[in-house]
């Protein structure tokens, strides 16, 4: 009798599982589209056309060729992942997502982190460390952006 309860406490555990991670699991099986991808964050105190976060997707690649600027009190950052027109590469995750963490410099401070929602789309977010200057103090912030293929 407490075998078959433990039977079915069990494959109701599975289940609930499975629920929780439905649609994650199920968009898994949808190819992404290669090709380029344009978006922008959604931080409003950044003029529009200096948001704007390109990259193009290749071979389960993704490379980073625009990345948005991002403003901390009167501060805006500087691109540090493609500086002098440089670009990066990271291999997609089999979770569909990708993290920019090593910059220019050599650190790992500042992140891009993006997770494809749909074949076409990207959401994610930019983390950006600020140091003291004379118009803003130390912090960091962070920005959502969404990205669709074009």
């Amino acid at each position: 009798m407490a075998r078959k309860a433990v039977g079915k406490l069990l494959i109701a555990a599975v289940l609930a599982g499975l629920v929780v991670l439905g649609p994650g699991v199920a968009d898994a099986g949808v190819p992404i589209k290669t090709g380029k991808y344009k978006g922008k964050t959604t931080q409003e105190a950044v003029n529009s056309s200096f948001r704007a976060i390109h990259f193009t997707v290749k071979k389960g690649k993704v490379t980073l060729t625009t990345e948005p600027s991002v403003g901390f009190q009167s501060c805006v950052s500087t691109p540090v992942f493609t500086l002098g027109g440089t670009t990066v590469s990271k291999k997609l995750g089999r979770n569909r997502a990708f993290t920019f963490a090593q910059t220019f410099f050599g650190n790992k401070i500042d992140k891009i982190h993006g997770r494809f929602t749909s074949s076409n789309e990207v959401q994610g977010f930019a983390i950006y460390h600020f140091s003291a200057q004379d118009l803003c103090g130390t912090g960091k912030s962070r920005v959502n952006f969404t990205a669709k293929h074009k």
